[in-house]
């Protein structure tokens, strides 16, 4: 009885701290919580759906070292974050505080608490689209019944996550396996070492599309390890998880889109004829990357407004979700990532200078005060703001060519040769380091 009573204590905890901003107490998650987590993030058709983009266009083995060596430079930045979360106990938007401003962080906040709404809304028609496709009828009920368990998901506390998503991770990974060997068994890979490329993106383009995805992820990492109770667990098992899964996933989308030249995973899953399996994959798996996006929303939204209700918004984002995922196609999902990648590479470089380079540690409790240490000038750290505004101008002018289809002079031809995103990251670190070094902007 008094062991069940503990249980009941640490459950109330958890579901207060899970629902606040405040410097995480009661730390509860190991190296497997948080690698689940985030191996249930990576398993999803969003995945699948942009390793399709990558092949026909290069040729599959060069698809495949472009994936790991974008999720390499993804997963580290996505790992650093995770240690800020974990050493300071508050949640990603709070750490940017650190470098914008206790009201400079508004702006991230607002723009994160739309494109958390997106993607919620992406990932409803992307699961009901494959859930239409292997049953076939009642896609807009697919979506409400999939909304329904994200915000269900999301709803429950840190401790009940520990219990779904160690049973979700194994069943995952078993199935993604198993995808796995189905996708080889159908395809010749000979044939598809030896096709011809049809040379539609370049191999930097590439990259930027595989670099988006966990930079996509940057603005809720900390959410999370804020929970973990060591440093190394919060570090490796974001970096593990993430990266194992979301690899596999986007090799998979390339291998058969290679196989069937099209950029539709939906129909290509429908094809397999797997039923049940299919089923779980999609259902488990929409799932476990959604609520991400359903919570952190929710917690996005304290951080503007520290005396919003968590749990209300979990259920407004959620309805807003489902309600958007009724209403609108999916258009450009190429685009989305890119832009997404525009205002996140610019943030997550100044993140991590301004700690690691500039500040080394924040204050938990520090970063929630107003007229604190991180206030500065009426709440606004100006220099800091007009370095993401210019980062994020930047990469939008090297990328324009594969958002819109129109050449600028000078940037597109460099964003062709070099990307977008890992010049934009180091430009933005630079220009931040030499601006804060010596403290001096601080006074």
């Amino acid at each position: 009885m008094e062991m069940d009573n503990d249980l009941n204590m640490l459950y109330i905890s958890t579901m207060e701290e899970g629902h606040s901003i405040q410097p995480v107490k009661k730390r509860l998650f190991t190296f497997f919580d948080i690698f689940a987590i985030w191996l249930g993030a990576g398993i999803s058709i969003a995945e699948f759906w942009a390793g399709s983009l990558l092949t026909p266009a290069l040729p599959l083995l060069s698809a495949i070292l472009v994936i790991i060596i974008g999720h390499l430079i993804g997963n580290i930045v996505m790992a650093l974050i995770a240690i800020e979360g974990q050493e300071t106990g508050v949640p990603t938007m709070v750490l940017s505080r650190g470098a914008l401003g206790v009201k400079g962080s508004i702006l991230p906040s607002s723009l994160n608490y739309l494109q958390l709404i997106g993607w919620t809304a992406i990932m409803l028609i992307v699961g009901a689209r494959a859930m239409d496709a292997v049953f076939g009828g009642y896609f807009h009920v697919w979506i409400v019944v999939l909304g329904l368990i994200i915000t269900a998901w999301a709803f429950v506390s840190p401790a009940m996550w520990k219990k779904l998503e160690r049973v979700s991770a194994v069943l995952l990974l078993a199935l993604s396996v198993w995808l796995t060997y189905v996708t080889l068994t159908h395809f010749s890979l000979d044939e598809l070492l030896h096709y011809t490329p049809t040379g539609e993106i370049g191999v930097m383009l590439a990259l930027d599309l595989v670099i988006a995805m966990p930079l996509s992820w940057a603005p809720l990492i900390a959410d999370y390890t804020r929970f973990n109770k060591k440093r190394g667990a919060a570090f490796w098992g974001t970096f593990a998880g993430y990266f194992i899964s979301s690899s596999l996933f986007y090799i998979i989308g390339s291998l058969t889109n290679a196989a069937v030249g099209e950029a539709d995973p939906i129909g290509i899953i429908a094809s397999y004829g797997i039923g049940i399996p299919a089923m779980m994959i999609i259902v488990f798996s929409t799932a476990t990357t959604t609520f991400l996006d359903v919570y952190s929303a929710a917690i996005s939204y304290k951080n503007i407004e520290p005396k919003a209700r968590v749990r209300h918004h979990i259920i407004l984002v959620g309805i807003l979700g489902i309600l958007i995922a009724l209403l609108l196609p999916i258009e450009k999902y190429e685009s989305f990532l890119l832009l997404i990648g525009g205002a996140f590479v610019s943030l997550t470089a100044i993140m991590l200078t301004d700690y690691f380079a500039i500040k080394k540690k924040y204050d938990g409790n520090e970063l929630l005060k107003e007229n604190g240490a991180y206030w500065y000038k009426n709440g606004y750290h100006s220099t800091a703001i007009t370095i993401w505004v210019l980062g994020f101008v930047f990469y939008i002018l090297l990328a324009f060519e594969g958002l819109f289809g129109r050449s600028i002079p000078v940037f597109s031809e460099a964003g062709t040769t070099i990307g977008s995103s890992i010049p934009t990251f180091i430009l933005v670190c630079g220009l931040y380091y030499l601006t804060q070094r010596g403290g001096g902007a601080r006074a």
